[in-house]
C-alpha cells in the first residue's frame, strides 16, 4: 500500500488527502492549527460572517426610511454586541474544521497536530518527516520505505 504523508490541512492538503484515502493509499496529514486552514480558521468563514452582520446592521439602519419600524421605536440606531459577534464566528469556523475533520476521519485519514518538516537521511534526499510540536520537540517520524 502506498503511505502519503500531506503537510498542512487547509483546502488543498485536505482535499489532496481524501482524494489519495479514495484511490487506497494510507494517509496522514500534519496540521498544526485546525483544519481548514487559513480560510477556514482566520479568513473567508470570519470574514463573510463579518460582512453579514455589517450589512444586517445597515438594513436596520436603513429600515425607519422604508417605513419598517420595530416595537418600542428602533429609529435607525442600531448597535452590535462585539462578544456576540465574536463568538459566533468562533463557533463557525470550529463547526467548519470539525466538519472537514469528520469527513477525513471517515475516510481512514490519519491526522496528527503539529508542524510537519523533511528531514533527510542522506544530503539532498528527504526520507523523512516529522512531526514537530511548537516547543520544537519531534513527535512523530514518518519514513519513506
Amino acid at each position: 500500500m502506498t503511505s502519503i504523508a500531506i503537510v498542512g490541512g487547509g483546502p488543498a492538503g485536505y482535499e489532496a488527502a481524501l482524494v489519495a484515502a479514495q484511490l487506497g493509499a494510507e494517509v496522514t496529514l500534519i496540521e498544526p492549527d485546525g483544519l481548514g486552514g487559513a480560510c477556514v480558521l482566520y479568513d473567508c468563514v470570519p470574514s463573510k460572517t463579518l460582512i453579514a452582520t455589517s450589512e444586517t446592521m445597515s438594513t436596520f439602519r436603513g429600515a425607519p426610511a422604508l417605513g419598517v419600524r420595530a416595537p418600542g421605536g428602533l429609529d435607525g440606531e442600531v448597535s452590535v454586541e462585539a462578544a456576540v459577534v465574536n463568538r459566533r464566528v468562533k463557533d463557525l469556523a470550529a463547526w467548519q474544521s470539525e466538519d472537514v475533520w469528520q469527513r477525513l476521519s471517515t475516510e481512514g485519514v490519519r491526522m496528527l497536530t503539529g508542524r510537519g518538516r523533511f528531514a533527510a537521511d542522506q544530503p539532498g534526499r528527504a526520507r523523512r518527516v516529522e512531526v514537530v510540536d511548537p516547543t520544537g520537540r519531534v513527535t512523530e517520524t514518518l519514513v519513506d520505505g
